[in-house]
């Protein structure tokens, strides 16, 4: 289960995941690459993992090219927030530097508007 979003008035895309299982990758990439045809350069994202379950190895291998999709199209920054310490670690290994993650939605917002 998840949402894409895209807020033009910031000029940011607004992943909310859930999860996301090889069933589900697809559809993702395609929303996911649809969002990124509205975004202008200079552009940033956060990710809403606060509810959401560890990618399986295979779902991560699959939506690891978003991140450097992401920085074709002009990203400057990418927040993460989620309360697992096991989800952080999971996030840099698939987006690298890209990436910061952050316990607080709060924390995020103020790095992004930063």
């Amino acid at each position: 289960m998840f949402k894409i979003e895209y807020l033009p008035a910031q000029n940011r895309l607004i992943c909310t995941v859930e999860s996301i299982t090889m069933d589900e990758v697809e559809a993702y990439n395609r929303e996911y690459k649809a969002a990124l045809t509205k975004v202008k350069p200079g552009f940033t994202g956060l990710t809403d993992l606060s509810k959401g379950k560890l990618f399986t190895q295979e779902v991560a291998v699959a939506l690891a090219p978003l991140g450097e999709l992401s920085v074709e199209k002009g990203l400057t920054k990418w927040a993460y927030y989620t309360g697992s310490a096991v989800s952080k670690m999971q996030m840099k290994r698939m987006f690298g530097d890209i990436v910061v993650s952050f316990e607080k939605l709060d924390d995020a917002e103020a790095y992004l508007n930063s």
